[in-house]
């Protein structure tokens, strides 16, 4: 995304003072020039800072928290084998631009470490694993009474969809990236045109809100027959979201997660355009400390359940983290073949899953093992096959290592976490 980004801040730079004269919510020239350049600038920079060039609507946490529990030393000598080779934790950072890296385990975090210029405190772009979230908050609406059921028809709630191609598409088809709407069609060539005119003319240049944009697409297929990658269908179901909880996706997020959850920082949640009809991106550009990505994910291994309240309805996450169509199987939806796709997380045969977000973000979830893997990352690349594979094989190395026969009498010791 970033090469292809950059290439077209030339067309911006001489489109800017034309737009700017017809709509109100382009930002200056400068803005739009200063937001495309990013993504072509230093990774590290941008992906700890996003939310200085954009605009960006705050997910605050609650006014005190209590951190995680942490154990020392339970990872202590801990290795995997990963083609051939012994690794261990630290080649995260060496072999594969971590910048942050959170274990958790049974509740408690055994390892938490940061790089490349971050902290505690940093809050990293997640990318596309905010999609993950987003279809959470779908859950949200479900068991509030304000969505009836998944396989009610968008335009059920999204009168407007009607006429376009997302008439007659689901919410669960929406969910399975599986409308049929025509969407970068040759994404995992490396071509992303839509997704450059989706950002581009949306959070980048603000000149159209990025739902619109969104159901402007054209379709290809029945819903309900192919998966296809769409950042813009996650902006549908914000859409859903902000329509059906009557508040904008940022203040639902924090009134029905953020906050009970006991966050322990503010969130930054990144807009189409500034001031109050702006609207959160749905599939990409969330902003959050590491250690409540892992929180978040830990919410999600307890099946939607915080403190003993039930969150999410009671089968949301059993439903949401399997493929149980064949359109959406391992095999069906990525170069690589041991992923699947669910209701926006991408899934493993062994029935663990995952968000992720180009560049490496990643929030990994085991429910078997009570295992939770958060990762901050720059890659070089929005995806590295060999990164993946390797990850892939420290989670099952997580696995074994708590499997252990003498698992259950090696407790360290026990502190909380110092929130910074």
């Amino acid at each position: 995304m970033r090469s292809i980004l950059i290439a077209i801040a030339a067309l911006i730079i001489g489109a800017a003072a034309g737009i700017f004269a017809y709509t109100r919510f382009v930002p200056p020239p400068n803005d739009v020039i200063a937001r495309a350049q990013a993504f072509e600038g230093d990774r590290d920079y941008f992906f700890q800072n996003a939310s200085e060039l954009y605009p960006t609507r705050t997910v605050s946490g609650p006014e005190a928290s209590t951190p995680l529990p942490v154990v020392d030393g339970v990872l202590e000598g801990f290795t995997y084998e990963h083609d051939g080779e012994t690794r261990m934790l630290a080649d995260m950072y060496t072999d594969m631009e971590t910048s942050g890296l959170i274990i958790v385990h049974e509740g408690r975090v055994v390892h938490e470490s940061y790089g490349r210029g971050a902290d505690a405190g940093t809050r990293f772009t997640t990318w596309s694993l905010v999609k993950s979230i987003t279809s959470t908050l779908v859950g949200v609406a479900v068991a509030d009474g304000k969505i009836d059921n998944v396989d009610d028809p968008l335009s059920k709630y999204l009168p407007e969809v009607a006429g376009t191609a997302y008439d007659g598409v689901t919410i669960k088809q929406a969910l399975q990236m599986s409308s049929g709407v025509r969407y970068d069609p040759r994404l995992w060539e490396g071509k992303m045109d839509d997704t450059v005119k989706f950002m581009t003319k949306s959070v980048i240049s603000g000149q159209e809100p990025a739902y619109d944009v969104a159901i402007g697409f054209k379709r290809d297929n029945e819903p309900g027959t192919k998966f296809n990658y769409n950042t813009a269908e996650s902006q549908v179901l914000l859409e859903l979201i902000r329509r059906v909880s009557g508040m904008n996706a940022a203040e639902y997020l924090e009134q029905k997660i953020w906050r009970p959850l006991g966050m322990e920082h503010d969130a930054g949640w990144i807009l189409d355009r500034s001031g109050a009809e702006g609207a959160e991106i749905g599939g990409a550009m969330f902003n959050a400390a590491l250690r409540d990505w892992a929180r978040f994910g830990l919410f999600i291994e307890q099946g939607g359940v915080w403190n003993g309240e039930q969150i999410l309805p009671v089968d949301w996450v059993e439903r949401a983290t399997v493929s149980d169509e064949a359109h959406i199987k391992p095999g069906e939806v990525h170069p690589n073949p041991n992923r699947g796709y669910a209701w926006h997380w991408w899934t493993y045969a062994d029935g663990t899953f995952t968000a992720s977000g180009a560049n490496g973000q990643t929030l990994y979830v085991d429910r078997d093992n009570d295992i939770v893997v958060a990762r901050a990352s720059a890659w070089p690349a929005g995806y590295v096959r060999e990164h993946d594979d390797q990850s892939y094989d420290m989670y099952k190395g997580l696995a074994a290592w708590f499997a252990r026969e003498d698992a259950g009498s090696v407790e360290g010791d026990v502190s909380a976490a110092e929130a910074p």
